[in-house]
């Protein structure tokens, strides 16, 4: 008989002990998913932005060695990613490509009036309406330069969008994340509570604090690392899904480095959490009044 109750006694513990990793790693991910939209949102805004072309159109008779001099000049800057130069023939076939073939004006005019001009791609860091207002002054200084062309309305209204949008997310984030603390605190604190009884004995026979919150210590420790996997690889089948859904979504957003930082920080968060959670709860119980036990 009490062979059956000790192995219901252990099945019990080890299914409490399952639950609560379960129910952790199940916080950790909806943090590390909220994590994951904002940093692959950054990405994806990063992207976006650096495909706003800056036109440098250059005046007609201008030397194909002055050229490649701006052209060298401006690959030079750190904030520039890349410039692509577009000879007359070349802005005709993209004139051409965006309207109706049958439009040749060249057939009508006998030359072609397109001018030549510098297409200049930004770092996403530097593509701010400030900084390319500071760019166009000094630009417009260079003899060979015609006239300067940049989606200066959509550029403020992309880069005003992904500010609010960052602001919310991490508001958002950080909500989340006082919600996932109070919500781990309270699983453990109940696990906890079921031995409250064995804490208090230990310390009536005259243990100290110290061998009693030892093996809680571990078992935090353990308990947190074994959600944060949890967590972590159910955050990876997640992305592993989205990118065989949407394969054009791997080109723009994988990053190894990127995606190992956060699992890497979901693992801190619920290692930290799960320890701190049980050394808080554990100290509660060994203040506790042994008449308080049975409340």
């Amino acid at each position: 008989m009490s062979t059956g109750e000790g192995k219901y006694s252990n099945w019990r513990t080890t299914t409490s002990y399952i639950s609560t990793a379960i129910s952790i790693a199940m916080v950790i991910y909806v943090v590390g998913l909220l994590g994951l939209v904002l940093m692959k949102g950054k990405v994806l805004g990063d992207s976006f932005k650096e495909k706003f072309a800056f036109e440098i159109y250059l005046k007609e008779g201008v030397k194909d060695i002055e050229i490649m001099q701006l052209k060298k000049e401006l690959d030079s800057e750190d904030f520039v990613k890349k410039t692509v130069w577009k000879d007359k023939e070349d802005a005709l076939k993209e004139y051409l490509a965006e309207v109706d073939p049958k439009e040749n004006f060249t057939m009508n005019l006998g030359a072609n009036p397109l001018p030549q001009n510098i297409d200049v791609y930004f770092e996403a860091d530097f593509n701010h309406p400030d900084s390319i207002a500071g760019l166009r002054n000094e630009l417009q200084e260079n003899p060979i330069v015609d006239d300067l062309r940049y989606p200066r309305d959509l550029l403020f209204m992309v880069y005003e969008n992904i500010n609010k949008i960052s602001l919310a997310l991490l508001t958002v984030s950080g909500l989340l994340l006082i919600i996932a603390i109070g919500l781990i605190s309270n699983t453990i604190r109940l696990r906890v509570y079921s031995q409250r009884f064995i804490i208090k004995t230990m310390q009536l026979v005259g243990a100290s604090n110290w061998f009693i919150r030892k093996p809680f210590f571990w078992n935090g420790i353990v308990l947190g690392f074994l959600s944060g996997i949890i967590a972590v690889f159910a955050l990876a089948g997640t992305l592993k899904i989205i990118y065989d859904f949407w394969p054009a979504f791997q080109d723009e957003l994988q990053n190894v480095t990127m995606d190992l930082l956060l699992y890497g920080i979901m693992l801190i968060i619920a290692i930290g959490i799960s320890w701190f959670a049980t050394q808080f709860a554990v100290g509660r119980f060994l203040r506790l009044k042994t008449e308080k036990l049975y409340y």
